[in-house]
């Protein structure tokens, strides 16, 4: 047995009707009042503004040009000579938390080593030891180029491939050398 769509009139009794048209009786309608709807704030953070001459010295250790570190597509490890060899083992167990993560997917060569160059200067400045920077995977460009540009930051101690729940081959923990303020080296 089919049975056979109603229109919404058809469904109304006849007193719904009369009582809509009863309620609607003398309504008019609205005029446009042209103001436009307002946009509502982005939820994206706002990147902290640096100068030119900061991130020139920022970008002073990344040379392009270096290939210091060639990955064979397992896991990345590396250790600043005269450090304890034991320190990538730790950040591969996860031994260190990293207490800032950065995020590379989608930018440019250009635009990823001016943030990591931003990253090493902000975890110096807030004196964080450890780090994530998140590479991504894609065509493995910048899973190249970041620990190359790593090695030759003289406060990049040792880093290592993220854990699973981490980003595994898509990022890195860092560890880096934090310097004490003025401050504190003189006392």
């Amino acid at each position: 047995m089919q049975r056979k769509k109603l229109s919404p009139q058809a469904r109304l009794s006849a007193e719904d009707s009369d009582l809509f048209r009863q309620s609607v009786t003398g309504a008019r309608p609205l005029l446009q009042d042209k103001i436009a709807p307002v946009s509502r704030a982005s939820k994206k953070k706002a990147r902290p503004t640096t100068t030119f001459s900061q991130n020139e010295q920022n970008l002073f250790f990344f040379s392009d040009g270096y290939e210091g570190f060639v990955t064979d597509g397992g896991s990345l490890s590396y250790v600043q000579q005269g450090d304890d060899p034991r320190l990538a083992g730790r950040l591969k167990r996860a031994e260190f938390q990293p207490q800032v993560i950065l995020d590379l997917h989608g930018l440019t060569q250009l635009q990823a080593k001016t943030e990591l160059a931003g990253l090493l200067a902000y975890c110096q400045q807030q004196q964080f030891n450890c780090a994530c920077v998140v590479h991504g995977k894609g065509l493995g460009i910048l899973a190249r180029k970041v620990p190359n540009w790593l090695i030759q930051h003289p406060n990049v101690r040792a880093f290592h491939t993220a854990p699973k729940s981490w980003g595994k081959h898509g990022a890195l923990f860092l560890l880096l050398k934090i310097n004490q303020p003025d401050d504190e080296q003189r006392q």
